[in-house]
């Protein structure tokens, strides 16, 4: 463990950092509000250390499901984002501290265990999902060819394939 700066050691103005950093502040401006409103002064590179060590962590803050959009995929992908951003946090809690609860790293492998599930179960939908738009695409092409064999009207041809895809799009 390596030895902790004046802005490790004060929670309040590491906190205070990472906020500054969430609104978009540069590191020069987080470097001298934090030495304005604490009795400390830190320097840029101490900001950044601070960022590089909690960024997959911030990470976090910026996962959002979109209620309209239920896409298994994204929120797939945001359980991944979830769980390195607590093993983040536990890596750097251990660094910290030297110690991690039993607690914190059964529910970590649980997750893990339970986003490796997802990822799995997502894949294997998006295979079936992409077989059924293929069976989708060649029963069009079928009755496509049944409706030039039997109907000469262009317009009324269109019409019904587009109902009908409509129809297996449901």
């Amino acid at each position: 463990m390596g030895r902790k700066h004046k802005l490790e050691k004060n929670e309040l103005a590491k906190k205070r950092a990472i906020q500054l950093y969430k609104q978009g502040k540069s590191l020069e401006e987080i470097a001298q509000t934090i030495s304005i409103e604490f009795p400390i002064q830190v320097s840029k590179s101490s900001v950044h250390r601070l960022i590089q060590r909690y960024k997959e962590i911030l990470k976090l803050t910026d996962v959002h499901p979109d209620e309209e959009d239920i896409d298994l995929m994204s929120h797939s992908q945001q359980l991944s984002v979830i769980a390195n951003g607590m093993i983040t946090e536990l890596l750097v809690e251990w660094q910290e501290k030297g110690t991690i609860t039993e607690e914190r790293l059964k529910a970590i492998l649980d997750l893990l265990t339970t986003t490796s599930s997802v990822a799995k179960t997502t894949a294997q939908i998006e295979k079936i999902k992409t077989a059924l738009i293929q069976h989708i695409e060649k029963i069009l092409e079928k009755v496509s060819k049944v409706l030039d064999e039997l109907i000469e009207d262009e317009a009324l041809k269109t019409k019904i394939l587009v109902e009908i895809r409509k129809e297996l799009e449901k």
